[in-house]
This record gives C-alpha cells, sequence and structure tokens, in this order.
C-alpha cells in the first residue's frame, strides 16, 4: 500500500508542477525524446550515455530558463516550498534578483540549451 501512496505523491507532484509551470512542464515532456545519445570506451566495450545523464538542475538552472523576474520569483517560492531550498537561500536569491536582475543569473537558457551543450 505504501508503494500505491508513493506512486500518487509522484504523480501529484508531477501535476503540481505542470500546473505551477506549465511552459517548463511542456519543455520537459518535448524534449524526451530529443536528448541525443554518445558512446564512451569503457573497459568491456562501448556504452551509450545520455548528455546531462544524472544531472539534476540547480535552481538557478531554472532561474535561467525564465523569461522574467516574476516567472524566476515563481520558481524560487515553489523549489522553497518543495524544501529544495532553504528559506535563507530563497530570501538571498530573491534579493539579487531584485537588486541586480535577471541577467545576474546568466545567460538565458532557451528550449533546446541542453542538447546544444
Amino acid at each position: 500500500m505504501s508503494d500505491r501512496r508513493q506512486s500518487s505523491e509522484e504523480g501529484d507532484d508531477k501535476e503540481d508542477f505542470q500546473s505551477h509551470f506549465p511552459a517548463i512542464f511542456k519543455e520537459i515532456m518535448e524534449g524526451e525524446n530529443q536528448i541525443e545519445e554518445e558512446e564512451r570506451r569503457t573497459t568491456t566495450g562501448t556504452k551509450k550515455v545520455r548528455k546531462f545523464q544524472g544531472y539534476t538542475p540547480s535552481v538557478i538552472d531554472f532561474i535561467c530558463r525564465c523569461s522574467t523576474e516574476e516567472e524566476a520569483r515563481e520558481i524560487i517560492d515553489y523549489m522553497y516550498k518543495k524544501g529544495d531550498i532553504s528559506e535563507k537561500i530563497a530570501n538571498e536569491l530573491k534579493k539579487q534578483l531584485k537588486e541586480k536582475g535577471l541577467d545576474f543569473f546568466g545567460e538565458h537558457r532557451a528550449p533546446g540549451y541542453y542538447e546544444r551543450a
């Protein structure tokens, strides 16, 4: 029964993310099949590896996908609510956003950014 509840909670998280960030969710879902694979040599032969495999985006990575400061504040609030960042970090990021603007966090990462990298 705990497996069902866990699956349900994970589904709720996905739906919650989709309702809060529909554009980012769409990019993620459309981009799933576009990630290129490359082959790496191993001691036993070759192995296919996806770019960014195992990479967990940080709050900064998500902020760099934003087009407006309002979107960035929503990302910060969402990640704080989920427990991915502390209140101290959330407040610091909001302060930097207000004082230095969206460009302070790095270049804008348009759809396809991770496939080109």
